[in-house]
């Protein structure tokens, strides 16, 4: 293939290429800045602020220089590389002993844009320099777009299914010097490149560090996580605790690994009011399995028929199956887990009722929340619930969520941080709580959950030691404000009243 050929190649993967380490930048600035949807606006800013920076250089050298090489290519592209190779060991080492700030990860991603953005101009210049037409300009063009529309296909869909994040980045480095590596007609600098290239193949072999530095502060000073799961879908950090395993999905807290009321070190008190407010309930659809522990909470419910789990990511059972508290959750013949978006599940099944709805939502302010605190999907719940039933969900503090809720359905409670809605009144009393506790089995060996009839007293004081409030009595003067209703368009707590970068 003549040289001037290349062309459409080097178009091709520097929009590839380029559009792969953005990807990159924004799983880690995501990650750092605790998934909140700035972080989205934060990082393309400073991506594409990077790209023209670099185009602006890119133009400069094609005014000055009339005839340009592609070997010039190989020369910006492999000097990408470099400076890619210097950014992330620089994040390592800084983020070891420093910690790391989301501002000196928007500086890395905007230096890294600005170098592989001089290659732009030039790769027009020279796939334009012996065919000036409209076509021609337009055919290295469609290369440069059509690799930068299968970057995140490849790269999100595919590649961080087989590998974590920072072979990935490795990857895009190693495949970066190749394509320099065909930009020149020396056997001497091919063999230099290709020598290079080899040796970053070579790191990808080496185990993950970069997002166990980042993970180091997140639960304790200087706590490392004593496991990081990661795929496509995002990371699972898991930290040991004094008495517990304390669970991070994507640098936020999730929860603990607990199902013990009297521990109660994760709240599972609000589970078990579950139990004891529907005892008679034979279906229940759970959006987000997390720990697991709730989801065990309500399999030693003995009414129950159908468990519905729907998680995103399959790698919270991957978690569940190596802890024995949790995993017979996993062998409960009555327990489906479908990995797929809550919303679209219940708009594929509008057949199918539920006398439980569960959410343990996660952080009001993180992104993609609103599609579970909205009222729009509050009303495709309501649908979904039985005549009695109820759903219950977290708040995390939200007052608007609690607003929202009593929009949508005729009767709303606030149990510590919690929305219980239903559409007929929810009464509650010891006594009631108590004998409905005695009746908790555990599924596999049949057991009472509770032993005696002191211990369900006991778990009844626990549960009861928390009012289980109506809306009309939950406090709404703390916000300063009026409460206002979550919507799909809106986004309130993610965006207007929501924790920002």
């Amino acid at each position: 293939m003549p040289y001037k050929h290349y062309i459409y190649i080097v178009s091709f993967f520097g929009g590839f290429l380029s559009l792969s380490q953005e990807i990159i930048w924004m799983r880690l600035i995501s990650f750092v800045g605790m998934s909140v949807p700035q972080t989205f606006a934060y990082t393309l800013a400073l991506f594409l602020f990077g790209i023209a920076l670099g185009a602006q250089v890119g133009k400069n050298i094609c005014k000055k220089r009339v005839e340009i090489d592609i070997s010039l290519l190989g020369v910006v592209l492999a000097v990408a590389a470099i400076v890619d190779i210097a950014m992330i060991a620089g994040l390592y080492f800084y983020s070891a002993t420093y910690g790391v700030s989301i501002i000196l990860l928007g500086l890395m991603t905007l230096i890294c844009a600005a170098v592989r953005g001089v290659a732009f101009p030039l790769v027009h210049h020279v796939g334009a320099a012996d065919k000036k037409t409209g076509t021609q300009v337009s055919n290295v063009y469609f290369a440069n777009v059509f690799g930068s529309t299968l970057a995140p296909l490849l790269i999100g869909f595919v590649a961080l299914d087989y590998m974590n994040t920072q072979q990935v980045y490795l990857l895009v480095c190693a495949l970066t010097v190749l394509v320099a590596l065909f930009c020149f007609k020396s056997v001497k600098v091919k063999a230099i490149l290709l020598v290079m290239s080899m040796a970053i193949f070579i790191t990808l072999w080496i185990p993950e560090k970069i997002f166990h530095e980042l993970s180091k502060d997140s639960h304790n000073e200087n706590q490392y996580p004593s496991q990081l799961i990661e795929n496509k879908y995002g990371f699972i950090q898991v930290y040991d605790d004094e008495q517990d395993k304390v669970v991070f999905g994507a640098n936020v807290y999730d929860g603990k690994l607990n199902t013990d009321i009297f521990h109660n070190s994760n709240g599972i008190d609000r589970a078990y009011l579950l139990t004891a407010i529907k005892p008679q309930a034979k279906t229940a659809l759970i959006v987000g399995l997390s720990t697991g522990s709730w989801v065990q909470v309500l399999t030693s419910m003995p009414s129950l028929e159908k468990i519905t789990i729907i998680e995103i990511n399959p790698a919270y059972v991957d978690f569940i199956k190596q802890h024995p508290e949790v995993s017979e959750l996993l062998a409960d013949d009555r327990v489906e887990i479908i990995f797929t978006d809550g919303r679209k599940y219940l708009k594929q099944h509008q057949d199918k009722n539920y006398d439980i709805i569960l959410m343990n939502t996660t952080w009001h302010w993180r992104a993609y929340v609103s599609n579970l605190l909205s009222a729009d999907f509050l009303s495709i719940i309501k649908q979904a619930l039985a005549k009695d039933g109820v759903v219950y969900y977290n708040t995390t503090q939200s007052l608007d969520a609690y607003y929202t809720a009593q929009s949508v359905y005729d009767y709303v409670y606030k149990y510590k941080f919690f929305i219980l809605g239903s559409n007929q009144p929810v009464v509650l009393n010891q006594t009631m709580i108590k004998n409905n506790l005695c009746q908790l089995k555990n599924y596999k060996t049949k057991q009472p959950v509770f032993s005696t009839q002191e211990k369900c007293v006991q778990a009844a004081e626990v549960i009861m030691s928390n009012p289980l409030l109506l809306y009309k009595n939950i406090d709404m003067t703390e916000m300063g404000r009026a409460p206002r209703i979550i919507t799909d368009n809106n986004m309130i707590t993610e965006y207007k009243y929501g924790k920002g970068l």
